[in-house]
């Protein structure tokens, strides 16, 4: 089980560097001096690109259903993580949050909208602790439901502060290139969590969780050939590298899916 989630780590990583450098070169070669984009390939390549990612990622999941894998519905054993290594790979995620929040917080005082953007960094540093703080509740008994269910909003919230924050700075921008895949990107990534907070609040979908953490990651690497904050450069790669560990522990966690006709074992009433 351990070289499949390898394995579609790296064609995530591989498609967010492709990814990443289609939007570099679209926005080198499709917008002109005035800032307005011109016909281009690559207004019409990094969608398509895009969608062949979502067709990508689809196929995975149909093979799996083929070979009766599945992702458990329950909290503890879907995101289960057996190793230091976890450990530390969810601590240094949560650093690289916080470490970007930060720089966005120091960065952004001259900016017009300093106090949402300082908002939106304090939100971000809590979105990096709740991730590891969230993990590190996996098999913990008693369990505070309530506490998971705050953990897994935290992040929620983050992006849905971050799609008021692209509003207000793009209200009047008439070029919807430069700014439609960023707000596609922070949408997907509300979508992704609120799909990962599906265990938590008792009500998972885990193929769709699997599906939109993939092809969110993606879309964050993407974004990150745009001009904007360094701060939130580095909160979208930490962004990424969360969904993609959240996506290897699902894939390390798959069980063989149970026959609903399978008949029930006798325990000795029947014979009765």
């Amino acid at each position: 089980m351990q070289r499949k989630p390898l394995e579609v780590s790296l064609y995530v990583g591989g498609a967010g560097a492709f990814g990443v450098f289609l939007r570099w070169l679209q926005d080198q070669l499709a917008f002109n001096e005035a800032g307005l984009v011109d016909k281009s390939v690559f207004n019409v390549l990094v969608p398509l690109f895009l969608l062949a990612a979502a067709l990508v990622f689809r196929r995975f999941l149909r093979e799996e259903e083929k070979q009766k894998l599945c992702v458990p519905e329950e909290f503890d054993e879907a995101l289960f993580q057996d190793g230091r290594l976890f450990v530390l790979a969810r601590y240094a995620i949560s650093g690289l949050m916080v470490i970007g929040a930060l720089w966005l917080f120091a960065s952004s005082e001259t900016d017009k909208l300093v106090r949402p953007l300082r908002v939106l960094a304090l939100v971000g540093a809590l979105t990096g602790v709740s991730f590891s703080l969230l993990l590190a509740q996996v098999g913990r008994q008693p369990q505070n439901r309530s506490l998971l269910c705050l953990l897994s909003f935290v992040p929620i919230l983050f992006y849905a502060m971050w799609l008021v924050y692209c509003y207000r700075v793009n209200a009047i921008n008439s070029v919807v290139w430069s700014y439609v895949l960023e707000i596609a990107t922070v949408s997907m990534c509300m979508v992704a969590f609120f799909r990962m907070a599906g265990f938590a609040f008792q009500a998972p979908k885990p193929q769709r969780a699997r599906f939109d953490v993939m092809i969110t990651a993606v879309l964050c690497l993407t974004c990150l050939a745009d001009d904007r904050y360094m701060g939130m450069h580095v909160m979208l790669l930490a962004t990424a590298l969360m969904l993609m560990f959240y996506n290897w522990v699902m894939m390390e966690n798959r069980q063989e899916k149970k026959d609903k006709t399978e008949a029930k074992p006798d325990d000795g009433f029947e014979r009765l």
